[in-house]
């Protein structure tokens, strides 16, 4: 019989050849880029490669700007960076940009993401899926995002854009505003009534259960990092031992909500102007099935909600610090409204040449998705294949090559006749054939929220400078929440004065 310290001896072994056996892992991706003979931007860290503080004190985008701006600086397209302690490539070229985007599509066609459609039928969305799946899907999914949708639901956004105004005015007591939660509220509302086609009334009441869960659906911890970091490195091991990315109350909500609402307007025989009649329509085709109905409204809001958000909440931002911009971008849209007596139409939103012109300057200075990120399918040179590719969106957005005067707010750098740039230095939906589905949907639901609030009132920035040491806003200066996949403000910091016109 072995005795209790032979056992102790034995777990002690184990133990320190399991350290070893890590520590030799590490430190063969810490010399990962080194022992290629690939240009890398620094020593990276043991466990927190060349991004220590990423999501912890500092947020993705200006933390690979300063890696953009190094490997730049050396005059190289594309360079090495250990993300924690995955080897990848920041890419720094808009040719080889365009090149891993859209002319070798084929070969970076797949983010690479974590999908278990059995175990986790909401990870099974078209932003997650890769390979043949995606296209197979893409293809009977297509009339979600057709024009002729966006058309049919266009009443119904303008009806609670509407509603948020006025709601406003009921608050107008208030010398400042939260921006960013009034944003939330009306993209909420959006999402519920046009997708869901339910009357969630959660820019009425802050705390409804839509609105909790809506949020949990877009949380970012370490928890949730971890378990994406797991399905992704070990694949075939998360899948045996059953990991869920999503939450289970998340999954539980959306699945009642839409079988529920499925039934009723089957039993009652009730039809409605919104994506889900859509979505029903295609099941009774059995194009889908309920699992892909209830997944599809979900991504609405997981991939909807925080990007429509955080876009309209900096525009707002940024026209109260330029007012001139804000005068102008009013007189634009009082005059195209004229034609109409004042009734705001799809036609008339899709006929603002100044309104596109802000919003796309907003999107270039507050990329809602600051980074893109393609997996390869094969080995390149020295680089092998499922290497990541990372396209740091913000730092190309704010290169001073591609746009002079980064910093700078103006939409006229959109404007018809200026001189062209690099396609693939603007991407704010991504590019080639697994950009943005949603991109046409969710500016629409941005145009139609700030045209209806600019037409009622004037934002400004707080008479008070809030000089707070704790981190408070800053007139003329933003700061991001680190811990947030959608780049967004530190919640709170927003503040704007609104007056009545």
């Amino acid at each position: 019989m072995i005795s209790g310290t032979v056992w102790i001896l034995l777990v002690l072994a184990v133990v320190l050849l399991l350290g070893l056996y890590l520590r030799n892992v590490l430190m063969s991706r810490r010399v990962y880029w080194r022992s290629r003979r690939i240009p890398f931007v620094a020593w990276p860290h043991l466990l927190f490669g060349n991004v220590r503080g990423l999501w912890s004190s500092e947020h993705s985008s200006t933390l690979l700007q300063r890696i953009y701006r190094d490997l730049k600086e050396r005059r190289l397209a594309a360079g090495g960076f250990n993300l924690f302690v995955s080897p990848s490539i920041l890419v720094i070229d808009p040719d080889l940009v365009q090149q891993i985007l859209e002319k070798g599509a084929e070969v970076f066609r797949d983010r690479g993401l974590y999908v278990d459609s059995a175990m986790d039928p909401l990870s099974d969305t078209l932003f997650g899926l890769g390979g043949k799946q995606w296209q197979e899907k893409r293809v009977r999914l297509a009339p979600v995002f057709s024009e002729q949708t966006i058309r049919r639901v266009f009443g119904t956004i303008a009806s609670v854009a509407n509603e948020l105004q006025v709601e406003i005015r009921k608050n107008y007591d208030r010398s400042e505003i939260d921006v960013q939660e009034w944003v939330y509220r009306y993209v909420t509302h959006v999402l519920g009534t046009s997708v869901f086609g339910v009357r969630c009334r959660t820019i009425q009441y802050s705390n409804t259960e839509f609105r909790a869960t809506g949020e949990k659906a877009g949380e970012f911890s370490w928890i949730t990092l971890l378990k994406h970091w797991a399905g992704v490195a070990l694949p075939s091991i998360a899948r045996k031992m059953g990991l869920r990315i999503t939450d289970a109350s998340v999954e539980k909500f959306y699945a009642g909500l839409c079988t529920a609402t499925v039934l009723h307007r089957k039993s009652y025989g009730v039809w409605k102007d919104d994506i889900l009649q859509l979505l029903i329509r295609l099941r009774e085709e059995q194009k889908i099935s309920m699992d892909e109905l209830t997944t599809q409204c979900y991504s609405f809001v997981k991939y909807g909600l925080e990007t429509c958000t955080s876009v309209m909440t900096f525009c707002l931002y940024e026209l109260a610090k330029n007012d001139t911009i804000q005068n102008r971008l009013r007189e634009g849209i009082n005059h195209s409204l004229e034609d109409t007596d004042g009734q705001l139409t799809y036609e008339v939103i899709m006929s603002m040449p100044y309104l596109d012109q802000v919003v796309n300057e907003t999107m270039r200075k507050y990329p809602p998705m600051d980074l893109l990120y393609r997996r390869s399918n094969t080995t390149h040179s020295k680089i092998p294949k499922g290497t990541l590719f990372v396209i740091p969106v913000y730092a190309l957005h704010h290169d001073p090559d591609h746009f002079p005067s980064p910093e700078k707010f103006d939409p006229d750098r959109f404007a018809s006749g200026v001189k062209t740039r690099h396609p693939y230095c603007y991407l704010p939906f991504g590019a080639g054939p697994r950009g943005c589905v949603g991109a046409h949907f969710g500016s629409l639901v941005v145009k139609i929220g700030l045209v209806t609030l600019l037409r009622n009132f004037r934002f400004v920035l707080p008479a008070d400078d809030n000089n707070d040491d704790d981190g408070g806003f800053q007139p003329g200066e933003v700061k991001f929440k680190p811990n947030a996949l959608v780049l967004s403000p530190i919640e709170g910091s927003l503040r704007l004065g609104v007056e009545r016109i």
